[in-house]
């Protein structure tokens, strides 16, 4: 799959989590954008992809998510914010947002309105 952020482009092997994110939190006290402001108010949207991991390395790591720590492991964890944030699959991936899943999802974008 891949991510873009204001026209930057980066490829990864195998995305586990490409979150889109408007605040810092979800799923009942998950950071996976430690440093985006939802009341900022410039406009600014942040992704964070969980990629090229195995199964075991991925179970050790993802607990970190709570506290916001996942972002040390920068070989594994990529934190990007920007204007606008297209998230590409290389196969349909169920999407979820707000608590509703969208099954079959391609690719999807976001933006600050």
């Amino acid at each position: 799959g891949q991510v873009t952020v204001d026209g930057e482009t980066r490829r990864y092997k195998k995305i586990w989590l490409a979150s889109g994110m408007n605040g810092r939190y979800y799923g009942g006290g998950m950071m996976p954008c430690p440093t985006q402001d939802r009341l900022g108010g410039k406009g600014i949207v942040s992704t964070c992809v969980f990629h090229d991991t195995g199964k075991l390395q991925t179970l050790i790591i993802f607990p970190s998510l709570f506290k916001g720590e996942h972002v040390k492991n920068q070989k594994k964890v990529d934190v990007r914010s920007g204007k606008k944030i297209t998230v590409e699959f290389d196969s349909p991936r169920p999407l979820q947002i707000a608590g509703e899943v969208i099954d079959g999802v391609t690719k999807y974008s976001i933006y600050y309105q």
